[in-house]
């Protein structure tokens, strides 16, 4: 009898606590500081030789989008906001030209802030 109350206490008590462990990593998790990553560079033009209008960055669950090419000097500047402290995500650009065509840029690495202070990386972008 004694073993049983001993095996249904321990039953008990264990999904509870485990519980209470994974609550609190998700509130940790949730209030980590997460610094700024500024993204710039320059975009060269289509292979059609049109100009590029804007440029698209995806980079984990963000998109940024700067549509200021157009009459610039084809120079662009996003700002993420949710690239972890100390960690990377994989960054995706397309670009689109005046002729509504597009191109895809390589895959580039963009790396979080080491700390919560807003950090700059150049990534300058041409068609693959």
């Amino acid at each position: 009898m004694r073993n049983r109350l001993a095996i249904l206490t321990v039953a008990t008590l264990l999904p509870l606590t485990a519980g209470a462990s994974l609550a609190a990593a998700s509130q940790a998790d949730a209030l980590a500081p997460i610094g700024k990553v500024t993204l710039t560079g320059t975009v060269e033009d289509c292979d059609s030789d049109s100009s590029p209008t804007d440029v698209k960055i995806k980079a984990g669950t963000e998109t940024k989008v700067d549509n200021s090419l157009a009459g610039n000097s084809n120079s662009y500047s996003v700002t993420f906001k949710k690239i972890p402290t100390g960690g990377t995500a994989t960054g995706k650009a397309t670009v689109t030209c005046e002729d509504e065509t597009t191109y895809k840029a390589a895959n580039f690495t963009i790396k979080g802030s080491p700390n919560t202070s807003t950090v700059k990386q150049k990534q300058n972008l041409e068609p693959q």
